[in-house]
């Protein structure tokens, strides 16, 4: 009973982020505490069986009027607490994904090469689509940058900073994420 009850509060307030959304599928649990306050969440696309843990900042920057930047997370993805997911231009999650706590996926990064200005004040740089595939393990704290592919069953150790793209099966980690080895059937 209590189960339910608490299943009841936590559909009820994630109605506002629901209704930002382009679309969210069926059986969605959207914890507590997200931001949606000058988050533009229009094109952001959620399918079925999602998890989305407490603090999640999820956005989308419209900085150019010719791009409209989307967010698609695949069904019976687990997105844990504290991360970020913001995309300039494309961010497409697969399906059975997991993406650990504090991790940060940004298809953009803060522009900074002029010197007469502050980085505060230069906003962006570039986009580059980010596509993590089905079947993904992203470890906690990860950084997962513009440009990368991930293909299919790809785990990313801890703390890791992805810079590259890598193939299906790769075990990568590190600062920059390098491969460790390569998944085979048991």
């Amino acid at each position: 009973m209590i189960n339910k009850i608490i299943d009841i509060l936590i559909f009820i307030q994630s109605i506002p982020f629901r209704m930002k959304c382009k679309s969210v599928g069926k059986s969605v649990r959207i914890s507590f505490n997200y931001s949606i306050f000058g988050c533009h969440l229009e094109n952001v696309i959620i399918e079925d069986k999602v998890n989305i843990g407490s603090n999640a900042w999820i956005q989308t920057l419209p900085i150019n009027k010719n791009i409209k930047p989307e967010i698609i997370i695949g069904c019976n993805t687990n997105i844990g607490r504290n991360v970020t997911i913001s995309a300039a231009k494309r961010i497409n999650i697969g399906e059975n994904s997991l993406i650990s706590y504090g991790v940060s996926i940004m298809d953009h990064n803060h522009a900074f090469e002029n010197i007469n200005i502050s980085p505060l004040y230069q906003g962006i740089d570039e986009p580059e689509d980010i596509l993590i595939g089905d079947d993904c393990f992203i470890g906690a704290q990860s950084f997962i940058l513009k440009g990368v592919t991930l293909g299919k069953h790809c785990v990313v150790g801890a703390n890791s900073v992805v810079t590259k793209s890598f193939s299906p099966y790769s075990v990568i980690a590190g600062v920059p994420a390098k491969l460790i080895r390569t998944l085979k059937n048991v």
